[in-house]
């Protein structure tokens, strides 16, 4: 009988032990922020549209330029074959494409002469 009461405390502990690890873990904490929150809707509330970057009623139709990136001075610009230069907002993208005839798609600020560059393709 004395050889009993061990291996039953030892099949107790073997037991209970991972009992109480998982018990006592903590689960880590989120930070406190909207992203993590959930929002309850009701049939009474209506989606608004996001202001700011998905606006799409005040972004307007964006236009397509040809012509060839040239630089100027110290800046890349797009050059028309009637030789209306405009100004590029992506000097990186517009480096790539030095030299060669491409269009670019994109909005033109008028006042500016400056397009702002949404895409810029190799033309065909």
């Amino acid at each position: 009988m004395r050889r009993n009461i061990p291996l039953l405390t030892l099949t107790l502990a073997v037991l209970l032990v991972p009992l109480g690890i998982s018990q006592t873990a903590q689960k880590p904490k989120l930070p406190n922020t909207a992203s993590n929150e959930l929002i309850a809707w009701t049939q009474q509330q209506t989606p608004r549209p996001v202001e700011g970057q998905y606006d799409t009623q005040k972004r307007p139709a964006a236009q397509t330029f040809a012509g060839m990136i040239v630089k100027s001075g110290e800046k890349y610009v797009l050059t028309t074959s009637d030789n209306v230069t405009y100004e590029l907002d992506d000097q990186e993208r517009a480096r790539r494409f030095e030299g060669k005839q491409v269009q670019v798609t994109g909005n033109l600020d008028k006042s500016s002469n400056m397009i702002t560059v949404r895409d810029i393709k190799a033309a065909a």
